[in-house]
């Protein structure tokens, strides 16, 4: 019961968020002739060609700012899990910060930027490291980075058959 219990919470905190943001981000990404692949293995392949393109000192390939922010943190089902944890702990940030906007607009001085720009450091840091972050969280981690690639896996397929399907017209899947 414990595994179904660690499953199930698995699902609804990493699963779920990871499909909705890998179909968005690849779809997007082959809407915008940024990637394309016939396979899951060709899309992968298209897609750490675009982060190392984006990330060329010389000629950098500009991208729009989602998938900057995803390239940023390496592309693929690293960056993607990366980025999650970016935007969970962000999240939580700014909801705290909102909570305690009153107190800061009375106590404003350059120390509360300093502070907001040293803990945005360290969030992305928290980020890169995000085993780390997960393996704190999770109930049973093996479980949580089974379902985190399922659900990475999942949406990155019905991504590109979504795209093909509507988009391109082809009606072979």
């Amino acid at each position: 019961m414990e595994y179904l219990s660690a499953a199930f919470r698995a699902v609804w905190v990493v699963g779920l968020p990871l499909f909705v943001l890998a179909f968005a981000l690849v779809w997007w990404a082959l809407f915008r002739g940024r990637v394309e692949g016939e396979t899951f293995k060709d899309l992968q392949q298209s897609m750490v060609d675009l982060g190392k393109r984006h990330k060329d000192k010389e000629t950098p390939d500009k991208v729009d700012p989602a998938l900057g922010k995803w390239f940023s943190f390496g592309g693929g089902f690293y960056g993607l899990v990366a980025l999650y944890t970016w935007i969970r702990i962000e999240w939580d940030d700014v909801f705290a910060f909102i909570t305690s906007l009153d107190d800061l607009v009375l106590r404003f001085d350059i120390g509360v930027l300093i502070r907001l720009f040293i803990e945005s450091i360290m969030n992305f840091v928290a980020a890169i490291a995000w085993p780390v972050y997960w393996l704190r969280t999770a109930d049973n981690p093996w479980i949580w980075f089974g379902v985190a690639y399922a659900g990475y896996w999942l949406g990155v397929h019905a991504a590109r058959r979504t795209f093909r399907k509507r988009v391109a017209g082809d009606e072979r899947d």
